[in-house]
Formats: C-alpha cells, structure tokens, sequence
C-alpha cells in the first residue's frame, strides 16, 4: 500500500512538472505561439493572444487598435509559401510577477537575429489552473504604395493605391505584384516589425518592349510609303518655302521609344529622343531638280492588351 501511495505521489508529481510549463508558464506560452507559426496554424496562434477587452481596448486582439487591419492572420496566408516563419527561437529572460509576465525573446530567419519583448497576463485556465495570453503579440508590416494599385503579399492580394499598414504575426512575407502581361517587378521580403517594402521598381516586359518598337516602325514604314506632304496619321509632315510635291519619304533615323507606368498601371509611350525622317521633294511646276527636306518626329501613345498581346496605340 505504501509502495503504491510513493508511486501515485511520483506519478501526480511528474503531472505536475510537465503541467506547469505546458499550461502555467508565460515562456512555455511563447514558446507555443511561435510553435504555432512554425506549424502555419494561425487558429492555433490568435488563441495565445489576448482579447482587446482582457485589457481594457476595444477590438478583437490586445495592443492592436480597433481599426486595424487583420486581413493577414489567417491560415491561408500562413500557409502560403510566400510566408515564412521564425526560426532558432530563444527564451532570453522572463520577468514574471503575479498575474503579469514580460518574455524577451529573439529569433532569426537564417542572419541576424531579431529580438522582441512579449508582454503576458495571467487567465484562468485548464480546471482553475492560470492559462498565459500575449497581450502584444503582433507586429507592423508596412508596404508601400503600387503602382499598379495592388500586391500580392504571402497570396493575399490588397489594394494598395496609397502606403499601407497591416498588423501580422512575426514572421517575413513575400511581396510582389499580380502577373500581368505588360510589366512585371521583382518580389521583395517584407519582414513583420522591420523597414517599410515595396517591390523593386515596376518595369515593363522586355518581350512588350520588343513588340512594341516592332509596330512603331512599322507604323513609320508604312508612313514613308505614302508619297504625300502630310500623311494622314502620321507623325511627320514636310514643308517648304516655295510649293513642292512629295517623291519620296526616307527615315533617317527612328526615334527612341520610352515606356511608363502609370498610376492606374496603364503604359504609355514617349520619344525622348526624336527620329528623323527625309522628304524628296521637287516643285510643284515640276521644273528644277528635287531636293531634300528632313523633319524630325516622335511617338506617342499607350499600350494595352488585345487578345493577349501589347498593342501599341499611337496619339493623333
């Protein structure tokens, strides 16, 4: 009887050891919640966080201001490859008295190590056993305005007409704009807690870029097959001092295209350096040997997508 009265002590005593970190200590919580996020579980997470109304705020999550935007604490965008969560966590200290806690701690994700300080409070928990919620938990993910009025960050798409701040679990997310047959940009890593991120500067496709010289000069080509002083459409027009007649047009030089994005993500095109195109001419009477007139000219216009394909539209 006595041996099994040891045994059964022993036994509640292991209980309780392993109790304790699991359901009572406020580095055993933090060491749950980032467990949370190494596993992707965003349920799992927002439950070692403490509601608003445990600390007197309004709003579903302490330290967070009512307005702010949670669209990030989800599952789907834990889960998403875009998203990658702290690594090599560790408990530096823990400051504990009575029904409040303050954990520092410091992770990293593979360089320099990051460090954050999560203040606790004391519930009741499991049969009347204190349970421990992070009571700031989160951190700022601040993005700066798109062009293109959109990102795509960790697979969540916002609107981004103007900069943009976001709270979200620590962690690092990738950004970057939605596929478009136009222009593209490359992704950057926002990290949760660190400097405003944007994705690097928009730049339209090279193959569209390509396509698009191809049809200005075609445009001008078919321009200079057009014996007259000022064909319709065109960019360029001769003139002259004394009447003249047209026999034949020649492009000396074709102007240089430049491509932008606009705030809407339209493209639109300019010539900043112009082309130059050579008139035959002869007078009107058709006395006197032709001579040569030569203008310059330049292109303007946008570029949209048509079935699939950038297509130049030129300004009259």
């Amino acid at each position: 009887m006595l041996i099994t009265t040891i045994v059964g002590l022993a036994l509640l005593c292991t209980a309780a050891v392993l109790l304790v970190p699991r359901f009572i200590g406020p580095e055993a919580a933090v060491r749950t919640y980032f467990d949370a996020l190494a596993d992707r579980d965003a349920t799992k997470a927002r439950e070692l966080l403490a509601d608003g109304s445990a600390i007197g705020q309004p709003g579903p999550v302490a330290g967070v201001d009512e307005r702010a935007d949670l669209s990030l604490l989800t599952n789907g965008t834990l889960r998403s490859p875009g998203y990658t969560p702290p690594r090599n966590l560790s408990i530096e200290r823990a400051n504990w008295t009575g029904a409040s806690a303050t954990v520092h701690a410091s992770y990293d994700f593979g360089g320099p190590r990051i460090t954050v300080t999560l203040p606790l409070m004391n519930e009741r928990g499991m049969r009347g056993l204190p349970s421990w919620r992070i009571t700031d938990g989160l951190l700022e993910l601040r993005l700066d305005s798109a062009a293109t009025g959109q990102l795509i960050v960790a697979g969540s798409s916002l609107p981004m007409a103007t900069a943009r701040s976001l709270v979200a679990f620590p962690g690092a997310y990738r950004v970057t704009l939605p596929e478009h047959p136009l222009y593209r940009a490359e992704p950057v890593i926002a990290f949760a807690g660190g400097a405003i991120a944007s994705p690097s500067p928009v730049q339209v496709r090279e193959s569209v870029r390509q396509d698009v010289e191809q049809q200005a000069r075609a445009h001008v080509d078919g321009c200079a097959r057009r014996n007259q002083l000022a064909p319709s459409g065109c960019p360029f027009v001769a003139s002259s001092s004394v009447p003249v007649k047209i026999v034949a047009w020649s492009i000396v030089r074709y102007p240089e295209l430049s491509f932008t994005l606009g705030t809407g993500g339209e493209v639109s095109v300019t010539s900043p350096a112009q082309g130059v195109a050579a008139a035959t001419v002869v007078r009107s009477s058709g006395a006197g040997t032709s001579w040569q007139e030569t203008v310059t000219f330049d292109i303007r216009g946008t570029v949209d997508v048509v079935d699939g394909k950038a297509v130049l539209s030129i300004a009259r």
